[in-house]
């Protein structure tokens, strides 16, 4: 049952990406099988299955294509840029907390559920936060940050097509020269990283490792290690978005018409308050284009802001260094702080 439950979803996943790829659709191979999944879950008793692993196998093909952006010249200059990533993920976060208050009014949830729902930090790990919480909805936090996902996912590619990115010609050019000893070294220092960050727990391990032994790497012998296809980063956004779209199966039963309201007004002032990031910095930082950092503030995934980085002639380095900046500082910072000053306030209130 099982494997033909895999077969058919992934015809039906590889047939939208090929359809979407057809009528010219922006991020065909990855908003194909979301869109395509999600619609056949949502209409449809059809049993549909996605195994874990192909989900790992297309977010470290895609962290190695995105760690690969990262030479020694994107590395020292993200080093110069800091201040401004505190700048924007500061700014982000306060917001998001700000709009985590207002929702918690709209619909009567608690401080707990609006705070750890609104914060942009990845689905997983707000989940796993508002688990260790009594007082935090947990049904509630999980659609609020599908929803959000999604939304980024749809919104921000689409506004992209009325920005302009860089051609081929204004993009660095890097040369890839194969190297067996370096590539032994990066396979040894990402298994090693790998292990390391799952032993620990450390969220979105099979994206981040990739992505951190390349730069380092890269950035320490000053070559760059691989040049991926383009079927292969097709073959990995379809095994990332087909995930997506199956996880968020019968979310449309449990939305209530006001808490659908409040989720997308949240989101949508959240995206609206990028813009307005992406301006300033895009003032401060007359060197870099508009697009790279509306696509740094977004707050979507590090791998659907870096993929629609590499289709719009973002620069990529930046762009995931921001969102890089961003994730750590949610997960280590941000989010714990939250979960604490939450769980005092509940003893206080005797949840």
């Amino acid at each position: 049952m099982t494997v033909r439950a895999f077969i058919l979803t992934a015809i039906i996943a590889t047939a939208a990406g090929a359809v979407f790829e057809a009528i010219g659709m922006f991020l065909p191979w990855l908003l194909g099988p979301m869109f395509a999944l999600l619609l056949v879950t949502q209409f449809t008793k059809l049993p549909l299955y996605w195994p874990k692993i192909l989900r790992t196998a297309g977010l470290v093909m895609l962290g190695i294509q995105i760690g690969s952006s990262f030479t020694r010249d994107a590395v020292l200059l993200m080093a110069v840029d800091l201040p401004y990533m505190a700048f924007m993920t500061v700014s982000v976060v306060a917001l998001s907390i700000g709009l985590g208050l207002l929702f918690k009014r709209m619909v009567n949830e608690s401080l707990a559920t609006s705070l750890l729902g609104s914060i942009p930090g990845g689905l997983a790990q707000m989940v796993v936060l508002a688990e260790d919480i009594p007082s935090a909805n947990i049904t509630v936090v999980t659609m609020m940050q599908t929803i959000r996902i999604f939304m980024v996912v749809t919104i921000v590619p689409f506004l992209t097509i009325f920005l302009n990115g860089r051609g081929a010609g204004e993009m660095e050019r890097q040369v890839f020269a194969f190297s067996p000893s370096l590539f032994l070294l990066a396979f040894v220092v990402g298994v090693v990283l790998f292990a390391g960050m799952k032993r620990i727990g450390f969220p979105a391990a099979e994206l981040l490792a990739p992505i951190l032994t390349m730069a380092v790497v890269q950035t320490v012998s000053g070559d760059v290690l691989i040049d991926m296809p383009y079927w292969l980063i097709a073959i990995a956004q379809v095994c990332i978005g087909a995930n997506l779209g199956l996880q968020m199966e019968g979310i449309g039963d449990k939305l209530t018409f006001r808490l659908g309201a409040a989720i997308i007004l949240n989101n949508v002032l959240l995206i609206g308050f990028t813009v307005l990031i992406a301006m300033i910095l895009a003032q401060l930082l007359p060197e870099y284009i508009f697009l790279d950092f509306f696509l740094s503030a977004a707050p979507g995934g590090i791998a659907e802001m870096a993929i629609t980085a590499l289709a719009v002639g973002g620069d990529v380095a930046l762009i995931t260094g921001f969102q890089l900046f961003r994730l750590f500082f949610i997960l280590l910072i941000a989010a714990p702080i939250v979960a604490f000053i939450v769980k005092k306030l509940d003893a206080k209130t005797g949840y």
